[in-house]
């Protein structure tokens, strides 16, 4: 199928509202003519989910024919989504769905917490791209562990695409997998339609490529949805939903254990910028949880950060307080001192030497009476090392 065709939009108009606005990230292979694009931030943030951005989470593309090559799962959400009455199964019947999925149950698949991986093949021989990228440090890892279980030039049609996610202990989300390094199958999807293998199925198939699959629970959706609310289940992420149609994609929801969603807005949305507030707020309660609660790579990622930020906040403290004690010796001793008018020139002649330029607002900030301490934070706020700083998981490239 032709890209384009797909996501019903010539390539001027999906260049000009999709690539020119950033609402869709493309990435472009080092050496093949491909090109794979995915949603972008801004897609995310501006909650931009039509056709197209739906679309749009990892296909890979013949740059110069615009023929599909690989065609991973489109967006889908979590159960009740706000604004999404789709997702919200008490509104089917009101949304006139209730033909489309509540007459049978979904297959109910454990919620890997891993990392998407699209196979790909080129040139006879398999490789794997992560959400946006073919270079980034999942799709290498990915590419390497099918390579070497046997994937190298595992007979596959071209036509069909195998979705997986990626396990790796270095490339963490929340879920602890302890040793467990493996690629797991979720789906071969038919490039022209979308149409999914069934799950019995897909089950031989992995036997027989040696790969595994999702663990498929045999419960209800209702069971399934109840079961997310116990707080007691922990290191597990939830169930994927999946209503399985012929000649077209499944159906899908998510939905999430609730320990499992407070884990992750912590690995996704504690920033090293968001530390340095906790810090100089002196909230004590959420770094508590960000100790005690939370998983043992977290820690050590708050840690880390946590011991960067006071020793810079430290490091100008002491300088500051060292240049201020000796500048106030000096000024105290020179003939200007009695003479108030000459009094802040002086402090600013030496507040401003090159020695002493680094911590000049600080020092003015004693001099004057004020709460230094601010000063101090803004400072370390802007330090070069902040500007490199991300949270610990980035939720958009995974």
């Amino acid at each position: 199928m032709n890209f384009y065709d797909y996501i019903k939009m010539p390539q001027a108009e999906f260049e000009e509202k999709y690539i020119n606005t950033r609402l869709v990230m493309r990435n472009e292979h080092p050496t093949f003519p491909l090109y794979i694009y995915a949603y972008g931030r801004e897609a995310v943030h501006e909650q931009v989910w039509d056709y197209v951005t739906m679309r749009c989470r990892g296909i890979i593309v013949h740059k110069e024919t615009g023929e599909i090559i690989a065609r991973p799962f489109e967006k889908f959400f979590n159960y009740g989504t706000a604004n999404m009455p789709e997702t919200d199964p008490t509104d089917w019947t009101v949304f006139g769905l209730s033909d489309r999925w509540k007459v049978n149950e979904p297959t109910v698949w454990e919620k890997v917490d891993g990392f998407l991986c699209t196979g790909y093949k080129w040139d006879g021989r398999w490789y794997v791209a992560s959400k946006g990228s073919f270079t980034s440090p999942h799709a290498k890892w990915a590419t390497n562990w099918l390579q070497g279980h046997g994937w190298l030039n595992m007979y596959l049609p071209d036509s069909k695409t195998p979705v997986f996610e990626g396990i790796c202990s270095s490339l963490r989300i929340v879920v602890d997998y302890g040793a467990r390094e493996e690629m797991v199958l979720l789906a071969l999807i038919d490039n022209e339609t979308g149409e999914e293998m069934p799950p019995e199925q897909l089950k031989l198939w992995a036997e027989c490529v040696n790969v595994s699959v999702a663990r498929q629970h045999d419960i209800t959706m209702q069971e399934a949805h109840q079961n997310t609310y116990d707080e007691s289940v922990k290191n597990k992420e939830g169930y994927v939903l999946t209503w399985y149609r012929t000649g077209q994609p499944p159906f899908r929801l998510k939905l999430k254990f609730a320990d499992y969603l407070r884990l992750h807005r912590l690995v996704t949305g504690v920033s090293p910028k968001h530390i340095l507030e906790v810090l100089r707020n002196g909230w004590t309660t959420e770094l508590d949880e960000y100790f005690n609660a939370s998983t043992p790579w977290f820690s050590h990622f708050v840690t880390k950060w946590k011991r960067t930020i006071e020793g810079e906040y430290e490091r100008i403290d002491n300088h500051s307080k060292i240049i201020y004690a000796g500048v106030l010796e000096t000024v105290q001793n020179s003939p200007v001192y009695k003479n108030l008018g000459d009094i802040r020139k002086e402090f600013a002649y030496h507040f401003t030497k090159p020695e002493n330029v680094e911590f000049s607002g600080v020092l003015f900030a004693m001099l004057d009476g004020k709460d230094y301490k601010q000063v101090i934070w803004k400072k370390v706020k802007n330090a070069p090392f902040m500007k490199g700083g991300h949270t610990l998981v980035d939720a958009h490239t995974i």
